[in-house]
């Protein structure tokens, strides 16, 4: 079995929010991740953003497409999240097409599609909660196996960089368009 774990504490404030801790783990294939973040934002607002599935890309760069494909219930849905993401000079085209529900606590939880995405599995789970007047702790758990293949020159240093850049950014944006009014 070969193991490969990245463990990062960030103390880094990003505007408002505050990225506290960031983990990502590979062996056999797999990747699991995970990221938790304080937010000076309404855990409502926060919610609403991360579930806004027709907006997704204006979080973050990466992503070039985003829709809902379909909704089977009021609490459960089938959507496109599309990325595009480059490590050193390789480019990756990813697919996901997740079965989403909202569960009854507020959390958010994708389940990955094979046959439609680029993915052998996968499962992620957002969760979001208030902490005090203003202010939400948000983070994101992940376990996916990606068809696609990572060159071995794309080193751990390399992948913890950009997974902590795209956290960062995704983050930032997350705080920025919570504080707006709602359109």
């Amino acid at each position: 079995m070969r193991l490969l774990a990245v463990l990062v504490a960030v103390p880094w404030c990003v505007h408002g929010a505050d990225l506290e801790r960031t983990e990502i783990w590979f062996t056999n294939g797999a990747y699991r991740y995970f990221f938790s973040a304080t937010l000076d934002a309404d855990a409502d607002a926060v919610r609403r953003v991360v579930s806004d599935f027709d907006r997704m890309a204006r979080l973050n760069d990466d992503i070039v497409e985003s829709r809902l494909l379909e909704r089977y219930d009021a609490h459960t849905l089938k959507r496109r999240l599309r990325l595009e993401h480059c490590l050193l000079f390789f480019c990756f085209e990813i697919n996901f097409v997740e079965r989403v529900e909202i569960l009854p606590n507020g959390d958010i939880e994708t389940i990955i599609i094979p046959s439609e995405s680029t993915f052998h599995r996968g499962t992620a789970v957002w969760r979001i909660a208030a902490l005090d007047a203003g202010r939400t702790r948000v983070s994101l758990e992940a376990d996916q196996a990606p068809k696609f293949w990572i060159p071995p020159v794309v080193g751990p240093l390399v992948i913890k960089n950009s997974f902590i850049a795209e956290v960062t950014e995704t983050v930032a944006r997350i705080e920025r368009f919570a504080n707006e009014p709602v359109q």
